[in-house]
């Protein structure tokens, strides 16, 4: 019974295209292992017709096209880098401007913030003001700056 029978192959074929012969009946009534074969060979034809996939694969060219976008992706990210580390270093060089101007006339901006009173005010045009033309510069060119990264980080963002 464990041993191979010349005909198996034959009894199989013959399930599968539904072609059986007389000789091959009367065979697989005397033989085990091709009886055997014939009550598994229509199982396993129709386990094999089984797609065990939940969905189907997507199209070949829609992958392809997906792996470009995401390769033409990585070559813009790259690219761009550079004028990331530009930003970053922009922006801290603003922060620490702001820091240091502010640190630096933190007292002469404290008086002239405190004069903003009518009486201040009106001593603070007799007595001339305070604040040198080298801080307001500052400040104006540290107002710039941040406005235009301000107006960069907005309108770069795609």
């Amino acid at each position: 019974m464990n041993e191979l029978c010349r005909h198996e192959t034959h009894v199989i074929r013959a399930v599968v295209e539904d072609q059986w012969t007389d000789a091959l009946r009367e065979h697989v009534a005397g033989c085990d292992n091709c009886a055997a074969a014939a009550v598994a060979a229509p199982f396993m034809k129709r386990l094999a017709q089984v797609d065990e996939r939940q969905r189907k694969l997507p199209d070949p060219a829609v992958v392809w096209l997906k792996a470009q976008l995401l390769r033409g992706g990585a070559l813009a990210e790259r690219a761009a880098r550079p004028l990331t580390i530009v930003q970053i270093v922009a922006y801290i060089v603003v922060a620490a401007g702001w820091a240091s101007v502010l640190t630096w006339k933190w007292a002469d901006l404290q008086q002239w913030i405190l004069r903003f009173t009518p009486s201040g005010m009106a001593q603070g045009m007799t007595h001339g003001s305070s604040l040198s033309t080298a801080f307001l510069l500052m400040v104006v060119v540290l107002a710039t700056m941040t406005v235009m990264l301000g107006l960069h980080t907005i309108l770069a963002e795609d």
